[in-house]
């Protein structure tokens, strides 16, 4: 780790939970962001600044007005660009020495091949049926993913690890309809909250901290957080019985996905 590293880094590496080892592990590493609204541009920012080697950021959106007041990486110039293209130009401002590479697409079945190339993925969608591709490639490739969601002023998130914690297709049974942003709102506060537990907890399983794959639920309004604990499912279609239906031809190309 030469001095420049050393400086950028510094006060992260004087935390005894990261020290110079663990920076130079973090490096190393390489993460997916499937979606760039609100939790995943936070989250994209802060992976950027925290020193991972690699970031991929998939999104097919392009930047609405309506997004700024909580989707930090873009402002009035960013007006109907593309969001990962934007993301990606921005974090480059931020931090040159992290390698980005980005698609302006939606994350279905036919792009499911990347999670094979990185550490982890990082889930930004509010999309049930691009969780479950996402659970099924993270499960078939053995790589740990982190689920978020935000939404009015809750928000909820969880370590997916295969073979040691329970995953999406445990607790979900199918996709279902969600509420959206646009109905329902959200406080411009909470998909930040929501994105510094989940990279929180993205750096705990990229450090080999244990991880006992809790789901967490906050109400960010009256500063309440909960803990459930969510045990694998032995009949579970996904990391049970190894059925990846999410990742066949039926799932790519399936449409707009809805970011927050």
């Amino acid at each position: 780790m030469d001095k420049d590293y050393m400086k950028r880094y510094s006060r992260q590496i004087v935390l005894k939970q990261i020290g110079e080892d663990n920076q130079k592990k973090l490096l190393e590493k390489s993460v997916l962001i499937v979606g760039l609204g609100g939790t995943g541009s936070a989250a994209a920012e802060m992976f950027s600044r925290l020193g991972v080697k690699k970031l991929i950021l998939v999104d097919r959106d392009r930047i609405e007005i309506t997004n700024l007041h909580r989707q930090i990486l873009y402002g009035m110039k960013d007006l109907k660009n593309y969001k990962a293209e934007a993301a990606a130009k921005r974090l480059k401002e931020i931090n040159p020495d992290v390698e980005i590479e980005f698609y302006n697409n939606a994350f279905d079945s036919s792009m499911a091949w990347i999670v094979d190339n990185v550490d982890l993925v990082f889930d930004g969608t509010d999309n049930m049926t691009t969780r479950f591709i996402i659970n099924d490639a993270c499960d078939k490739y053995e790589k740990p993913w982190v689920f978020t969601s935000a939404i009015e002023v809750y928000g909820e998130f969880k370590a997916i690890i295969p073979g040691k914690t329970s995953c999406y297709a445990c607790f979900n049974a199918e996709p279902e309809e969600l509420p959206v942003c646009a109905v329902a709102g959200v406080l411009s506060t909470v998909p930040g909250i929501i994105a510094s537990y989940g990279v929180n907890l993205a750096i705990k399983i990229l450090l080999d901290y244990k991880i006992d794959g809790s789901i967490y639920f906050i109400d960010a309004f009256n500063f309440e957080i909960k803990k459930i604990g969510i045990g694998k499912n032995r009949e579970c279609r996904c990391c049970s019985k190894k059925d990846y239906k999410y990742l066949g031809k039926e799932y790519s190309g399936i449409g707009k996905s809805m970011l927050l």
